[in-house]
C-alpha cells in the first residue's frame, strides 16, 4: 500500500467530512480522477486575506525586535520529508526568537507551522511553542486547535520537550493561549481514529459524503454534487435534515423520487413531519418535470396543531403606504480584525405612488456608524408619520446586524430599540416557510421570488459576488464595481417587496392581520431618553460611560434570548437530541388546581412528549408567532412518563398559544439594579437631584479624598495593615479599590477594616454577586470578633441566601425591611438587595431621621470595599 500523506488541513477537513480523506486517497491511488484545481473566487479571497493576516503577524514580531528567521526554501525537486529533515536541526540553534514557515513531519503527518516561538523556560531550559495565524476573531475552532496539537507533538519529537502552551493569533489581533495538556487526550484519540482509517485499503466505496461546512472550500465539491445529482439524493430536499436522511435511508427511502412516492409511515419519523417532507419532495419532483422558465409549483400550508408551521400568514401585518424594504451588503473580512457593512439600501413609496431606491455607502468605520444612525433615524421618523409602517427584510440579518451596529457605534440605540420591541421589523423568511411549500431546493430569496415573476437585472450572482466586487473596488477604485453592487442590492429589496405582495395576495381573506404595533416584552429593563441625553456629552466622558451602562441589561437580555428562540425554530428531529429544549410537545389539556383554602388557583397546562434528553429546570420560554416570547414556570416534569405541566398564567391564557417546543429559561431578573442605575443617571442629568457621592466619584474616576490629616502617609498607599486601618474610616465621599490575586490577604485585611469602621461608629455594607463570596467575608469578620472576645459587640445581618449562620453571630432574614433595620451595624446582601429601596415602608418622622442618618453612614462606609 502506498504511503498516504496527511496534513493538519486535511485532518481539519476530515473532521467536517468523513468522505474527504477517502476521496483524497482515491485520487492518490489513481482510482478517482483528480478534481479540477483552483478555489472558488470567495475561497481564494479568504486565502488571500489569511496570507495578509499572516504577513501582519510577521511584521509585528519584527517590529518588536525579535529575531525572525524564515525556514530555508524547499528545493525544486526536494520531497517534503527531505526538506523537513534538512531544516529540522535548526530548532536547536540559539540565534533565533521566531521561526517562520517551518516544515514538520511526524507520525505520517506533515505540515508547515506559521510560527515557532523560542521561549526561555528558566534555569537555562528552552521550549519551543507553535503559533498559528487565523482569521477567526473570537476564539479557536476545533480544527485550529488540532493543527496546533500536531505541531506541539512534532516539536516534542524533534526537541525532546513537549511545549506547555500553544497559541492562536486571531484576526482580532488577540493572542489566544491554550494549554497543550488540555487537548492532548482528544488529539491522541483522533490520531487513533486516523490510523484505523489509513489502515483500510483504498476502494471505490468511499464514505457517503454529506453536505457540510467544508463544501464551500473543498476541491471535491463538484465531485460530490455530481454524485448526489446522479443518485437523486435526498440532500436536495428542502428542509430535510441529516438525521431525517439517515432514518429514511435505513427505511429504504433513499432518493427524492422515493420520498415523493412514499405512502407508508416510516418508523422514527413523526407523522406530521413525514407528511410535510413528502409534500416537499412531490413539489420538487413536479418542478423538475416542468419548464424551468415557469414559476415553481407551490401549495399553501393549512393551519393545524403545530403552533408555528401553517401559521406563517398570521405573522403578516396589514400593508401600509409607509412600508420600507431593506437589505444590507457587507464584507465579513474587510480587515482581519473586523468586517464592514458598506451598503445600506431600501425602497419606499413616494407620495405619487412610485417606489424610490435609497442607498448609503460606508467605506470606513466612521461612515458605517454615521449611516447606521441616519438609517435608524430615517426609519423612526417614517414610522412617526406612518404608524402602521413596517420594515420588511428577508432573513434576520438586517435586524440583528442593525442591533449590533448601533451597539458597536453607540448610536441610535433608543430609537432602534423602540422599533424592534414594537414589531416594526418583519422577517419574511419565517413567514414563507410556515405559509407555503415550494417546489425548490432552497427557500432563499432568489428561489422564492420566482413565485412572483420578478426578474432581476443585475450581473452580480450572490452576496459573495457583492463582496468580490467590493474587494475589486478596494483594489482599483472601479466605479462600475459599486454600480454593480448597488444594482444587485436594489434587486434584492425590490424582490423582497414582490414576495411580500405575493404573500398578501395569497393569504386567507378572513385571517386577521398581525397587530401593527406589538407590546414590548415585560420584565425588560427600560432604555429611554436618558441614554441619548448622556451620550450627548461625548465619547470618553463619565456621562457617556453611564449611558452605555444603562443599556447593559437589555443587551444581556437580547444576547441571552436570541439563541434560545432560534433553537426553538429548529427541525424536530434535531431538537430531540438537544437537552436544553423539549420538543414535539402535544397538548393534553388544562389541569385545574385548588389552593390551601380550597379556592381555585392558576391552572396547569399538561403536555406529552416523546423520549428525549432533557435538562430543563424551573422555567421555560417559547416563541409566539405574533408577539414577544412567552414564559412559564414548570410545575411538574416527568421525563420517564413524557409529561410536562406548566403553570398557565393569566397572560398565557390571554395569548391562547400552546407551544410545540420550549427552551430552558435560566434568566435571572436584574431588578432592582436597572432602576438604581437610572436614578443615578437622573441625578447626573439634573444637579438638583441628590446623588450618592461615592457612586459619582467612582463614575468620574476621582482620586480618593480623606478627612484633613487622615490619609495615607505621604499620599502613598501600602499594604501595611496598621496604615490601612488608619485611613479606613477617614474616607470623605470617595472610594478606594483594594486589588490583588487570590491568597494575598484581601479578605484578612477587609475583615479588620470592617471592625475599624464599626468601632468608629460607621454602618458597613458588604455586597457581592454571590452568597458564597459574602459568607466568606462575614466568616472572617466573625472570626476577628471571636478572637478578640467581642462577639457581643457585633450586630450583623445577612439578607437572603442559605441560612449559614445558625449559632447567632449573624442574623439571617428574608425581607429587605428587616435587614435595613438600624439595629444592625453590619448589613450584608447581594447587589440586588443593595440596589433596592429599603426604606419605602411607613414610619415615624423620628425613625425616618434615624434611618436617613444610618443610610448616609452606610453609603460612605460601603465605599471602602
Amino acid at each position: 500500500m502506498a504511503e498516504r500523506h496527511l496534513t493538519p488541513s486535511k485532518i481539519t477537513a476530515w473532521l467536517d467530512c468523513a468522505a474527504y480523506l477517502d476521496l483524497k486517497h482515491q485520487v492518490e491511488a489513481g482510482i478517482q480522477a483528480a478534481p479540477s484545481l483552483g478555489q472558488g473566487s470567495f475561497a481564494q479571497l479568504l486565502t488571500d486575506k489569511g496570507l495578509l493576516h499572516e504577513a501582519a503577524v510577521l511584521a509585528t514580531y519584527r517590529a518588536r525586535g525579535l529575531r525572525v528567521v524564515e525556514a530555508p526554501a524547499r528545493g525544486d525537486r526536494e520531497s517534503f520529508s527531505t526538506w523537513a529533515k534538512r531544516v529540522g536541526p535548526l530548532l536547536h540553534a540559539t540565534d533565533w526568537d521566531v521561526r517562520y514557515q517551518f516544515p514538520m513531519v511526524h507520525n505520517g503527518i506533515r505540515g508547515v507551522a506559521d510560527f515557532l516561538l523560542r521561549q526561555e523556560a528558566g534555569h537555562g531550559a528552552v521550549t519551543v511553542e507553535p503559533v498559528d495565524a487565523k482569521l477567526a476573531r473570537k476564539e479557536a475552532k476545533p480544527g485550529h486547535v488540532l493543527q496546533l496539537s500536531f505541531y506541539a507533538e512534532a516539536i516534542a519529537a524533534a526537541t525532546g520537550t513537549l511545549p506547555e502552551r500553544m497559541h492562536l493569533w486571531l484576526g482580532s489581533g488577540d493572542l489566544e493561549t491554550l494549554l497543550v495538556a488540555d487537548f492532548d487526550a482528544y488529539w491522541q484519540r483522533l490520531c487513533s481514529g486516523l490510523a484505523r482509517t489509513l489502515e483500510l485499503e483504498v476502494s471505490t466505496s468511499a464514505a457517503v459524503p454529506e453536505p457540510c461546512a467544508h463544501c464551500a472550500f473543498c476541491d471535491f465539491a463538484g465531485v460530490c454534487d455530481a454524485r448526489w445529482r446522479s443518485g437523486d439524493s435526498l440532500v436536495y430536499v428542502a428542509g430535510l435534515s441529516c438525521a431525517d436522511r439517515m432514518v429514511l435511508h435505513d427505511a429504504g427511502v433513499a432518493t427524492l423520487d422515493a420520498l415523493a412516492s412514499c405512502t407508508a409511515q416510516v418508523p422514527g419519523v413523526p407523522e406530521q413531519r413525514q407528511s410535510r417532507l413528502v409534500a416537499q419532495a412531490r413539489l420538487q419532483r413536479q418542478a423538475r418535470a416542468q419548464d424551468e422558465a415557469l414559476p415553481p409549483p407551490f401549495s399553501l400550508v393549512q393551519a393545524g396543531e403545530d403552533p408555528v408551521f401553517g401559521h406563517g400568514f398570521a405573522q403578516l401585518p396589514e400593508p401600509d403606504p409607509g412600508d420600507v424594504f431593506l437589505d444590507f451588503e457587507g464584507h465579513p473580512f474587510w480587515r482581519a480584525d473586523r468586517g464592514l457593512f458598506f451598503l445600506f439600501g431600501l425602497i419606499q413609496q413616494c407620495a405619487d405612488g412610485t417606489w424610490e431606491y435609497l442607498r448609503w455607502w460606508a467605506h470606513h468605520e466612521a461612515e458605517e456608524g454615521e449611516w447606521t444612525a441616519e438609517l435608524v433615524e430615517h426609519l423612526a421618523e417614517r414610522r412617526q408619520r406612518h404608524p402602521g409602517m413596517h420594515v420588511y427584510h428577508y432573513n434576520h440579518t438586517e435586524r440583528s446586524s442593525l442591533e449590533a451596529l448601533v451597539e458597536d457605534h453607540g448610536v441610535a440605540q433608543v430609537a432602534l430599540t423602540a422599533l424592534v420591541e414594537t414589531g416594526a421589523f418583519v422577517d419574511l423568511l419565517p413567514v414563507v416557510r410556515n405559509a407555503v411549500q415550494i417546489g425548490a431546493e432552497s427557500y432563499g430569496l432568489k428561489a422564492v421570488e420566482r413565485l412572483t415573476g420578478y426578474e432581476r437585472g443585475h450581473d452580480v450572482d450572490a452576496g459573495a459576488g457583492a463582496v468580490l466586487e467590493y474587494e475589486r473596488w478596494m483594489c482599483d477604485g472601479a466605479q462600475d464595481a459599486l454600480d454593480a453592487i448597488a444594482a444587485y442590492n436594489e434587486d434584492d429589496v425590490r424582490a423582497t417587496r414582490a414576495v411580500r405582495d405575493w404573500l398578501v395576495q395569497h393569504r386567507p381573506a378572513d385571517l386577521p392581520w398581525r397587530p401593527a404595533v406589538l407590546d414590548p416584552a415585560d420584565d425588560l429593563p427600560e432604555l429611554d431618553a436618558r441614554v441619548e441625553a448622556l451620550h450627548a456629552y461625548g465619547s470618553g466622558t463619565p456621562e457617556h460611560l453611564l449611558g452605555d451602562l444603562l443599556g447593559y441589561w437589555r443587551r444581556e437580555w437580547k444576547a441571552y434570548l436570541a439563541p434560545r428562540l432560534v433553537a426553538c425554530e429548529g427541525d424536530t428531529e434535531d431538537l430531540l437530541a438537544e437537552p436544553t429544549v423539549l420538543a414535539d410537545l402535544k397538548l393534553v389539556g388544562q389541569v385545574e388546581r385548588l389552593g390551601k383554602n380550597g379556592k381555585p388557583i392558576r391552572p396547569l397546562m399538561r403536555f406529552r412528549f416523546p423520549p428525549q434528553e432533557c435538562a430543563l429546570e424551573d422555567k421555560v420560554l417559547f416563541p409566539v408567532v405574533d408577539g414577544p416570547p412567552a414564559f412559564a414556570d414548570i410545575a411538574r416534569l416527568d421525563v420517564a412518563a413524557g409529561e410536562l405541566d406548566l403553570v398557565w398564567s393569566t397572560g398565557l391564557q390571554k395569548q391562547g398559544v400552546f407551544p410545540a417546543v420550549v427552551a430552558h429559561d435560566s434568566w435571572f431578573t436584574p431588578r432592582p439594579k436597572p432602576a438604581a442605575l437610572s436614578a443615578l443617571a437622573d441625578a447626573v442629568l439634573n444637579p438638583a437631584v441628590a446623588a450618592n457621592p461615592v457612586a459619582l466619584a467612582l463614575l468620574r474616576g476621582e482620586l480618593p479624598r480623606f478627612l484633613p490629616g487622615r490619609g495615607p502617609a505621604g499620599g502613598i498607599f501600602t499594604d501595611d495593615l496598621d496604615a490601612m486601618l488608619g485611613w479606613t474610616a477617614a474616607l470623605d465621599g470617595t472610594c478606594v479599590a483594594v486589588q490583588g490575586p487570590p491568597g494575598t490577604g484581601k479578605t484578612y485585611r477587609a475583615a479588620r477594616q470592617i471592625r475599624a469602621l464599626l468601632q468608629a461608629g460607621k454602618r458597613v455594607g458588604i455586597t457581592a454577586f454571590s452568597h458564597h463570596a459574602i459568607d466568606n467575608l462575614l466568616e472572617a469578620v466573625v472570626e476577628v470578633y471571636r478572637d478578640l472576645d467581642e462577639l457581643e459587640d457585633l450586630h450583623a445581618v445577612k439578607k437572603g441566601g442559605p441560612a449559614t449562620w445558625t449559632s447567632g453571630e449573624v442574623a439571617h432574614v428574608s425581607a429587605n425591611r428587616a435587614a435595613a433595620a438600624p439595629t444592625f451595624a453590619l448589613v450584608a446582601g447581594t447587589t440586588s438587595f443593595c440596589s433596592a429601596t429599603h426604606y419605602s415602608y411607613r414610619r415615624s418622622p423620628k425613625r425616618r431621621t434615624q434611618e436617613r442618618a444610618a443610610a448616609a453612614r452606610l453609603s460612605t462606609s460601603s465605599a471602602t470595599r
